[in-house]
């Protein structure tokens, strides 16, 4: 059997020796031709423009994503900043209404409530006892 073909005929298999139009194969005979090749320019020219395309949008949406982190870092710093800062502002609000109230306490020791100084009996004593600017020698002598 030859390269030409197999041909199925009454039940038995001939070879054919040759092809069957008879022609040799020439370059120009298989040869595309100036139709072949201007589609294969086409096709290559859009393969390399999808490919700059496709750069271009990865490269868009790396940037975008790189973005997107970069705002979201600082959205997180932001509110970490401000959760710091109303963690130390409501410590702040503790430590003056701590503050307060231990001025007010110690004011309602100094005052019966009416805003004049106590002078009932069990505080004569301690107001006796307490010094006065008269009784203080200056700030100089007490070294």
């Amino acid at each position: 059997m030859s390269g030409a073909g197999i041909v199925f005929a009454l039940g038995e298999l001939l070879a054919a020796p040759s092809p069957s139009d008879g022609e040799e194969f020439t370059p120009v005979s298989v040869s595309p031709g100036l139709a072949g090749f201007f589609a294969m320019f086409v096709l290559a020219v859009a393969v390399v423009l999808l490919a700059v395309d496709m750069t271009r949008r990865t490269r868009r949406v790396q940037a975008r994503a790189r973005v997107q982190e970069r705002m979201a870092a600082e959205e997180r710093r932001r509110e970490d900043a401000a959760e710091h800062e109303r963690a130390d502002g409501t410590e702040r609000e503790r430590t003056d209404a701590a503050e307060h109230e231990r001025a007010d306490a110690a004011e309602r020791e100094r005052t019966d409530g009416t805003g004049r100084g106590r002078t009932d009996g069990a505080d004569a004593a301690d107001a006796d006892d307490a010094p006065t600017g008269e009784d203080t020698p200056p700030a100089d002598d007490q070294r």
